[in-house]
């Protein structure tokens, strides 16, 4: 019989780990009192271990960037359906914890949302013309069902009657020769400086939700010279400029 120097309780010898340097040839404390104490440090020093492997991993990933940006490339080459089907299953099985997540992130980030969003919209603005008419198109198609009172219900492609890329060549085949899609919004007073999309039947003769919705189909959209669209058309309804 042997006694623990932890737990201070007699037991037999063979709950204690066998131990040559020791005269009796175990060690002076059990099994039990050692696993114990194991998991008390392996939990106490679980933050600092985790510290120390991050720490590594990011050193090493600073002085192998390269090598180490092919290997994940290759990775997910390789793997792209099994991280799908990951990713799939993970959305799939977490959804509130997610959802929660996000609605967290976007409580705490607003104004970066709000300057990543901005950024964004500025470089497609830039690069992308569908993008543009899009954009341009959705505000005006909502501005014309609020002006009249009325809530946009269909979906702004089934409105239009063709996709933004149809729109586009549409307007393309009715320009003008000193239109293009730079000068589309500029006005200066004269004429042939800029363009608006314009109504060929003017929104000012809606009287139903349903002349909204026939009205912004895409066959009553033209490229209007602004200074024709701003004030000559303005002031007078019927001036004849929808002959093509």
């Amino acid at each position: 019989m042997k006694i623990c120097s932890f737990c201070k309780i007699e037991k037999e010898e063979h709950l204690f780990k066998k131990d040559k340097r020791r005269i009796d040839g175990y060690g002076s404390q059990c099994k039990e009192c050692m696993r114990i104490k194991g998991l008390e440090y392996y939990h106490n020093t679980k933050d600092i271990r985790k510290n120390d492997i991050n720490r590594n991993r990011r050193n090493y990933y600073q002085n192998n960037k390269e090598s180490e940006k092919l290997k994940n490339k290759k990775y997910k080459k390789e793997n792209s359906d099994k991280i799908k089907q990951y990713n799939k299953n993970y959305r799939e099985n977490n959804k509130e914890k997610i959802k929660l997540l996000d609605k967290n992130y976007r409580e705490n980030n607003k104004e970066k949302i709000r300057e990543s969003i901005k950024k964004y919209t500025n470089e497609r603005f830039k690069n992308d013309l569908i993008f543009k008419i899009s954009h341009y198109y959705r505000n005006m198609i909502r501005k014309s069902f609020r002006r009249n009172g009325y809530n946009k219900k269909s979906k702004t492609n089934e409105i239009l009657g063709c996709s933004f890329e149809e729109l586009k060549l549409h307007l393309e085949s009715k320009f003008e020769d000193w239109m293009n899609w730079d000068n589309r919004g500029l006005y200066n007073g004269e004429l042939n400086y800029g363009w608006d999309i314009d109504h060929i039947i003017p929104l000012s003769s809606v009287e139903t939700e349903e002349d909204v919705i026939k009205l912004n189909h895409y066959t009553n959209l033209q490229p209007l010279c602004s200074k024709v669209n701003r004030d000559i058309k303005k002031d007078n309804l019927n001036y004849n400029v929808f002959s093509n």
